[in-house]
């Protein structure tokens, strides 16, 4: 119950609107690696990254997330999302996309995800990440934790 706590509160810090004029936004884009675990799942290598699609306004803009996960078998997740800059080094996120597991079944369910984008260096960037997704009469909900190389 604590970690869905947790993880509604970063989503609703995306809700707060941020201060027109910041020295900087978090950065556009991002590649890096880390580990996923769940409650269904076990504990994984990732490889994660961000790229910007479009500014939303001054501090609001839509990224893409691509990330692949090394398990018993590969996953790929695709994820839209909404970040807001709400100050120099934070940047919560949300949004939507899909998933896929490459597994026997090579099924595409559908996901929502959340998280926040903390620069902690000039370069470097750590993504703590909530997915939930919709597969078959089930959810299944993950975390993942990078660090990345900002460019």
């Amino acid at each position: 119950m604590n970690l869905k706590l947790a993880a509604l509160m970063t989503l609703g810090l995306g809700a707060i609107a941020a201060p027109a004029a910041l020295a900087q936004q978090a950065p556009d884009y991002y590649v890096g690696a880390g580990l996923r675990a769940g409650f269904n799942d076990n504990t994984s290598f990732v490889l994660d990254s961000k790229a910007k699609i479009a500014d939303l306004g001054s501090t609001v803009t839509l990224s893409v997330r691509p990330a692949v996960i090394f398990d018993s078998s590969t996953e790929l997740r695709l994820p839209l999302s909404v970040d807001v800059a709400v100050t120099q080094s934070l940047s919560p996120y949300a949004g939507a996309g899909v998933a896929y597991n490459a597994g026997g079944t090579s099924t595409v369910d559908p996901m929502i995800t959340g998280g926040l984008d903390w620069s902690v260096a000039q370069h470097i960037v750590i993504d703590l990440n909530a997915n939930v997704l919709f597969t078959s009469g089930n959810t299944d909900t993950e975390f993942t934790a990078t660090v990345n190389y900002a460019f």
